[in-house]
């Protein structure tokens, strides 16, 4: 696709205006060159839609802001990847309204399995390890991980699997390259080496609240597995779950507390069919051809390392992190009386097991050990 229509049709395509477009392309093959070739009435046949819709898809190049969108792909050394065109996701074509453009950063896999990892932007500890944990297992079998670059289990679940070694991609409700949510800036570097970023929105788009229902589309499209870890009752992840059942594509979920409002929509995603997955094994179970991790510990619980860690720093450290469990918060009473030290050097063990990102202090003035550093 020359760039220039690709940047001028990723300008224009929104709402029935990409209706049209996709039409245009359908009809013609898929083949651009002959969709600038139509006379403006068998556009308009075609697309059926209006001339004032169809008439600037056929010169995109003189779209208002090309120049300025050519401008920025160069400087953050993204491309364009037209639908057809050879990377595509192969799934994304198949649903009712794919992008007629991607913006990409960074490599897109070959083709392979490939599994939608989503949930809350305020998930609970267990929510964010159970994302951690199955994440890993996915990469380290050899299984693309999908995700929004959200906070919270999006994020958890990009990182985990280049953790792992493996391939992850994110699918953006900004311009790919906009850093969105800030935070996430350190994960870039590492996810553009071995996965990419994409957007079908221009570049420099905003992170705004509409965008976001558009990217869920792209994540639910592009995998044949939707697994959410943690839900309320109103989350965005369960529009990506509803979106995926509607492409025929499986929805899974993890299971949560039943006390937990954080949990209440992916336990409603079970009781109404949804697969339950406790570990990556049962994912992979789901996606033919792949067999289960071998037997032992999980790929990546980074447990033992931890513990080796911990014990080269030895005595008042050591004895401090032997006494915290990652699941159940201690306070400093609870220490004292595990570990037998007098308050002050308590304190010191704590602080240094902070530091060395061993321990995490929670709300409450309490303490657990971390399963990893992330």
């Amino acid at each position: 696709m020359d760039l220039r229509t690709g940047l001028g049709w990723a300008l224009l395509a929104r709402g029935r205006t990409a209706r049209a477009l996709w039409r245009l392309l359908a009809a013609t093959g898929r083949r651009p060159e002959s969709v600038l070739a139509l006379s403006l009435p068998e556009a308009v046949a075609l697309a059926e839609e209006p001339a004032a819709i169809v008439a600037p898809l056929l010169s995109p190049g003189a779209v208002p802001g090309v120049d300025e969108q050519e401008r920025r792909l160069r400087a953050s050394g993204a491309r364009l990847l037209g639908i057809g065109e050879p990377g595509y996701p192969a799934l994304l074509v198949e649903t009712p309204d794919p992008p007629p453009v991607l913006f990409v950063r960074g490599q897109l896999p070959p083709p392979g399995p490939m599994v939608a990892v989503v949930g809350s932007r305020r998930a609970s500890r267990t929510g964010l390890e159970a994302a951690r944990v199955i994440s890993r297992g996915l990469a380290a079998a050899g299984v693309t991980v999908v995700s929004g670059f959200a906070r919270g289990v999006d994020g958890a679940a990009h990182r985990a699997a280049l953790e792992a070694g493996g391939s992850t991609v994110a699918v953006l409700g900004c311009g790919v390259d906009v850093c969105y949510p800030p935070e996430h800036e350190p994960l870039l570097p590492g996810l553009l080496a071995r996965g990419a970023v994409l957007s079908e929105l221009p570049m420099g788009a905003p992170p705004l609240a509409p965008h976001f229902p558009v990217r869920n589309r792209i994540i639910a499209g592009m995998v044949p597995l939707v697994l959410v870890v943690e839900a309320a009752e109103r989350s965005g992840s369960l529009v990506t779950a509803r979106l995926a059942a509607e492409l025929g594509r499986d929805v899974a979920a993890v299971p949560g507390s039943v006390l937990s409002p954080g949990a209440a929509g992916s336990n409603a995603l079970l009781k109404d069919g949804a697969i339950l997955v406790r570990d990556a094994d049962d994912v992979l179970a789901e996606l033919p051809g792949l067999s289960p991790l071998p037997a032992g510990e999980p790929p990546a619980s980074g447990t033992h390392a931890l513990a080796a860690r911990a014990g080269a720093l030895g005595g008042d450290a050591e004895a401090v992190f032997s006494a915290l469990d990652p699941d159940d918060p201690l306070d400093a009473d609870a220490l004292v009386g595990a570990t037998g030290l007098p308050a002050a050097r308590l304190s010191a063990a704590l602080v240094l097991l902070e530091l060395e990102g061993l321990a995490e202090a929670l709300p409450g003035a309490v303490f657990v050990r971390r399963r990893d550093k992330t």
